[in-house]
């Protein structure tokens, strides 16, 4: 009787392992046979799911960020108050940081100059909207915060800003050289420095 083969699972294996290899060896030097290999698959295989490296760099891509964005999900989602859940924003990104695909956390560098480098070639990795829906969200938070009396009136946008910029920035840092702060203290010390700057004095 043939085996029958998940898909799904399959596909998470190539991208779980694709992760890696562009991490590893960047973009321009990883072989589609690189990451076969990485799967413990045949090259053959691989393209059965993406046709080319481009495309497999894009779902990786994908793949990644839906990563992340279950982490802050999982944060925030048993929050009601907007303040809290701004702080379990700010600090599920020390989660992430501290996941286990953050071993890899330089292809995030690839991903960033590719989608901007690129825009017509990786048509489906769209830099900007993540920093477009991740801002929107943070805007949305601190506007409930305003409305409830939790924090002073601001300029939510440049505020969201800041901290999508702040973090960014912590990450870029620690990604050239990881012994010079523990990142997810970091995060923290942003969050605190932040939330408690907007706060109105009681």
């Amino acid at each position: 009787m043939p085996k029958i083969v998940d898909k799904e699972e399959k596909k998470s294996q190539i991208l779980e392992a694709s992760i890696k290899v562009f991490a590893d060896k960047g973009w321009n030097k990883t072989k589609i046979s690189d990451i076969a290999e990485a799967a413990n698959i045949g090259k053959g295989t691989v393209y059965e799911y993406f046709q080319s490296k481009d495309e497999l760099f894009a779902a990786s891509f994908r793949y990644f960020m839906a990563l992340a964005e279950s982490i802050v999900a999982e944060r925030i989602s048993p929050l009601d108050d907007p303040l809290e859940r701004l702080w379990a924003y700010i600090l599920s990104w020390g989660d992430i940081f501290e996941s286990e695909y953050m071993d890899y956390v330089e292809i995030v560098l690839d991903f960033w100059a590719e989608g901007i480098r690129s825009k017509g070639r990786f048509f489906s990795i769209d830099i900007m909207k993540v920093y477009y829906d991740n801002r929107a969200f943070i805007e949305s938070l601190l506007e409930e915060c305003i409305a409830q009396d939790k924090i002073k009136p601001i300029d939510t946008k440049i505020v969201a800003s800041i901290i999508i910029g702040t973090i960014d920035g912590l990450m870029i840092q620690w990604i050239l050289d990881r012994n010079v702060f523990d990142l997810k203290e970091a995060v923290s010390s942003t969050a605190r420095l932040i939330i408690e700057g907007m706060t109105k004095e009681k």
